[in-house]
């Protein structure tokens, strides 16, 4: 009864937001700015670039039809004074007024627009029609033929003094020996952007072979059209700017010294430094610190991309920027180049001053928590502790101890936690490559490696059994130099199962292998490699992204390998022989799963995030099924939402008996719709569907196994959600109701409008985090 007092209040709430007219605050002689229309004529127009030329957009909506911020606005009395009021009107939106000048604007800027795209004869009407105290604004585009680049040349007059120095200095030839790569060629619009985007390729080309101090100001763009043919193609002239300010403009620089404080500290004055820091010299390089040196000279030399004696290189210094910012040793980063006096050579000299403020080394963490772990509540907390410099090479070790007291699901059992789990990891990473005989100092200083190391352990004590798992593993990071792409590589992952206390009568009623293994000793070793690549800006949070996961992990092979060398003897029964090591079964199989995603930016109150996951793993040799770990599961707050974790297949099949049901085979999609609401409130609308298959022959119960008719067994699940996002830490809340649930016979798996689904059974989430 409750959620039916809550539901009705939110329909109030809403009902009332829509009940208030949306002019309610729109002047006598002003006009609510309801709707823009655009249309454009030509099919190579993208319609949302020209959105963003126009000036005055309507009221922002939610699922393109409910203004929820300007109902909110529209909910404030008219007396100012009261701070309720003042609260909605702040939260809310005012009401957008039609005007006239900012219509007119818009065109102009459309039109500045279409000719910055070649489009030099195009024509912008605007036309606007006023209904009940709202005006619709309607922009009819007509692009005309588009200027296409007949013919590009550099072009420079050669008595110039310039032209002598851009000759001498080499730039000129730089340029012509790069006009391979250049964006424009004939043919390709003449496009402002696409010059841009060229100056832009001139300039870092330019600055990555010593030219400092060149702009890509000093790039010019002439273009004629005089050709006869209407206009419609245009040869395009590039030259250098005469009358730049800089003499030295176009001359190239090398980098002489490089001098790094190690404690920089900007208080400080130049005669103090003097009194107070200790300086030393490795490899040409000069290090200046205070008191003692705490990081090896080796580490910072290896991080930066700079050398003495060499050219300067735009590119080299923002990579030394990103090496040394990864290396978490530093709160303050600057890189800065004071140029030398002029001694009248072709090539100049920079020194190149290098200022680290370095942060605290140790710290700690303690969280508490609660823990909602397949429709199992409970409590948990852990403390980490942190030294960011271990063993001064900027090795980040941490060791932390967990516990958590859960409530498993017990037939007849009334106790408030009736299970406990404890644990503790300890990790060190090194931002080195710990590569044995092999020094790779250029893919250090071109990838920005990293080496993993770690070890953990886990107790489990439950009603049905007890469960240790311990856990070691050493890995590789790196990454390729544009940050898009990120490798990691594990060589050896281990994992030792034992099961202790096991409930026999629990062990009898799993009658599945695939279930069974979660409860019997064995040990995985695997080597595992992924590849993520995310082309996601953080400081342009207006476009849209795409990211992609790669995983892919192979067990046991080296183990078999071994034994079938040493020729050690099987055990086992008839027709399930197998080996142990260290006394327990170890797996063997292959896997591979991926994960792709892409999130539509629409405006800064909505945008559209979808998910497709598929995975697969294949068992055999010295065991028939996948570790339970190790195979793939739906349901949960990250997955399908209208189920719990584990409840969900595999293909048709349904257990109440011990619902963790498990696959070898998953596929998945998700869709996100979500809006902005009020303060630091976000909504969602979402679609979930997918399921798990079993592809092993051993499997011998109905409906598991993946067939050609598999897409009539995908569950399908809707929700709403409400996620509290203070930008550091985002608490989510999703509620999920079932659609289509594939336990239940064909012809009746729609179960919106049964018992069967819709809100009797319905799952509610609280997670931390976006579900992807």
């Amino acid at each position: 009864m409750r959620w039916a007092y809550k539901i009705s209040l939110l329909l109030c709430v809403v009902g009332g937001m829509w009940a208030c007219s949306p002019t309610k605050y729109v002047g006598k002689e002003e006009y609510l700015l309801d709707k823009v229309n655009l249309s454009v004529d030509g099919k190579s127009l993208n319609s949302s670039d020209l959105k963003r030329s126009i000036r005055q957009k309507p009221n922002t909506r939610i699922l393109g039809m409910f203004r929820f911020h300007l109902g909110l606005y529209n909910l404030s009395g008219k007396d100012e004074e009261k701070r309720f009021n003042r609260w909605l009107r702040r939260i809310g939106e005012a009401p957008v007024i039609y005007d006239s000048l900012l219509m007119q604007r818009s065109a102009e800027q459309i039109k500045l627009y279409l000719r910055n795209k070649g489009y030099y004869s195009s024509s912008v009407t605007d036309t606007v029609v006023y209904k009940r105290k709202r005006a619709r604004v309607s922009y009819r585009v007509v692009s005309g033929p588009r200027t296409l680049v007949q013919q590009v040349r550099f072009q420079q007059d050669s008595s110039n003094r310039r032209f002598q120095e851009i000759t001498t200095t080499g730039l000129l030839g730089n340029y012509y020996r790069d006009t391979v790569a250049s964006l424009i060629k004939p043919n390709v619009p003449l496009d402002m952007d696409l010059l841009d985007s060229e100056r832009e390729r001139i300039t870092q080309m330019l600055r990555e072979k010593g030219y400092f101090n060149f702009s890509k100001n000093f790039i010019q763009f002439f273009a004629d059209s005089s050709s006869g043919d209407g206009g419609k193609r245009a040869r395009l002239l590039v030259r250098l700017a005469d009358n730049v300010p800089d003499s030295n403009a176009y001359q190239r620089y090398f980098i002489r010294q490089i001098h790094v404080n190690l404690d920089y500290d900007a208080l400080l004055s130049p005669r103090q430094i003097d009194s107070l820091y200790s300086e030393i010299e490795v490899d040409g390089y000069s290090l200046l610190y205070r008191d003692v040196l705490k990081i090896r000279p080796r580490v910072i030399i290896e991080t930066l991309q700079l050398d003495h004696m060499e050219l300067y290189n735009a590119r080299r210094v923002i990579e030394s920027y990103a090496r040394l910012q990864a290396l978490n040793l530093f709160k303050f980063v600057n890189i800065e180049f004071r140029e030398l006096r002029d001694d009248g050579n072709d090539v100049k000299a920079l020194d190149c001053y290098i200022q680290l403020t370095p942060m605290k080394r140790q710290s700690y963490d303690i969280f508490l928590e609660g823990t909602h772990n397949s429709g199992n509540l409970g409590v948990g907390g852990n403390f980490t502790y942190s030294h960011q410099n271990l063993l001064k090479g900027g090795e980040n070790f941490s060791i932390g101890v967990w516990g958590a007291l859960k409530k498993e699901q017990v037939n007849g059992e009334g106790k408030i936690f009736n299970s406990t789990e404890i644990g503790a990891e300890m990790k060190l990473v090194s931002p080195q490559f710990w590569v044995p005989f092999f020094q790779l100092k250029d893919f250090r200083r071109n990838y920005a490696p990293k080496t993993s190391i770690s070890f953990s352990y886990s107790h489990e004590m439950t009603p049905y059994y007890t469960r240790s798992i311990v856990n070691a593993r050493f890995g590789y990071f790196w990454r390729l130099a544009n940050k898009k792409w990120r490798f990691a590589y594990d060589p050896v992952d281990l994992n030792y199962v034992l099961m202790k206390d096991v409930d026999a009568d629990f062990i009898a009623g799993l009658r599945n292998e695939y279930v069974k293994t979660a409860y019997t000793d064995h040990l995985i070793s695997s080597g595992v490699f992924s590849a993520t690549y995310t082309n996601q800006d953080v400081n342009m949070k207006e476009l849209g992204y795409t990211y992609f996961r790669l995983n892919l992990e192979s067990s046991g092979n080296f183990l078999w390998a071994a034994d079938h060398l040493l020729g050690n003897k099987r055990v086992g029964e008839t027709g399930d022989l197998y080996n142990k090591i260290l006394d327990v079964r170890y797996a063997q199989f292959v896997k591979a799963d991926a994960e792709f995603r892409h999130n539509w930016y629409i405006n800064r109150i909505n945008s559209i995030v979808g998910r497709v996951v598929v995975g697969c793993g294949y068992p055999y040799g010295n065991m028939k099924v996948l570790p339970f770990e190790e195979a793939f599961y739906c349901g949960g707050a990250n997955d399908i939402r209208s189920w719990q974790a584990r409840t969900l297949g595999p293909g048709s099949y349904s257990s109440d008996d011990y619902p963790n049901s498990v696959g070898d085979f998953k596929l998945a999609a998700n869709l996100e719709y979500r809006f902005k609401l009020i303060w630091l409130l976000e909504g969602a609308l979402f679609v979930d569907a997918g399921n798990v298959w079993n592809i092993n022959h051993t499997e011998d119960r109905e409906g598991t196994r993946l067939t050609m008719d598999f897409y009539n067994q995908i569950a399908i699940g809707t929700g709403a959600g409400l996620r509290l996002n203070a930008n550091f830490f985002l608490l989510r809340f999703d509620f999920g109701i079932k659609l289509k649930d594939p336990s239940l016979p064909a012809g009746d798996r729609f179960v919106l409008f049964n018992s069967h689904g819709g809100f009797r059974r319905s799952v509610f989430n609280i997670a931390i985090g976006y579900p992807f």
